[in-house]
């Protein structure tokens, strides 16, 4: 279901951007401004409804034994899509680039960079799901909370303790939940080695 309503409003942001001109060349500034206030409007959209979500873990009646089942979230379902409109402004400005100048050298060293930080998010995602599919789960008490800038999330610092009785902290980011500094919640950590660990407010995913 949440792959599904990322997919829409995937299509429906990019399909909004193409609708009102956001790739015409001849529409002046607005192949870059459109997409921008797309993307905008978008972002606004989802940390309204971020903010309606409920927590997750808090209605869950604890965690099936491994391996579990992996989802994509809510929140990452409503947020991730409001950036698909900036795909346009990059196409469009390689589009221009290409008219007046012979860049394709230049595009492959381009898009390398690109799909170089792709693979490293493919690879981080992939041991989140991991994680939340084969680790281990304990409680996480959140120490503190630090505020970094209006338009990023915030960072969290927080210890555990694993069944066998070793301690392990960390810092993450959370992603669109709305924890605060004494709260409990979960970690899904690998037994042999507790510091690799994830918590849920951190992942794009959630177990089930």
């Amino acid at each position: 279901m949440q792959l599904a309503v990322a997919i829409a409003l995937t299509v429906f942001y990019v399909g909004l951007s193409l609708t009102l001109g956001g790739v015409r060349s001849n529409n002046g500034p607005w192949w870059f401004f459109l997409p921008c206030i797309v993307t905008v409007c978008a972002c606004c959209i989802a940390k309204m409804a971020m903010a309606k979500l409920p927590l997750p873990w808090v209605n869950e009646q604890g965690y099936s034994s491994p391996p579990r089942r992996v989802r994509l979230s809510w929140r990452a379902a409503v947020r991730l899509p409001a950036y698909a409109p900036f795909l346009l402004i990059l196409w469009h400005f390689i589009s221009i680039l290409r008219i007046h100048f012979d860049i394709d050298r230049a595009l492959y060293c381009f898009f390398t960079l690109p799909l170089g930080i792709m693979a490293i998010v493919a690879l981080r995602r992939r041991h989140e799901i991991r994680l939340l599919r084969s680790g281990e789960v304990a409680m996480a008490f959140i120490d503190s909370r630090e505020n970094t800038a209006e338009w990023s999330d915030d960072r969290i610092f927080y210890h555990f303790r694993t069944a066998g009785g070793a301690d392990a902290s960390g810092r993450a980011f959370y992603v669109g939940y709305n924890v605060s500094a004494g709260a409990l919640i979960p970690v899904f950590y690998d037994a042999r080695d507790p510091g690799h660990h994830i918590v849920a407010c951190a992942s794009w995913f959630e177990a089930c």
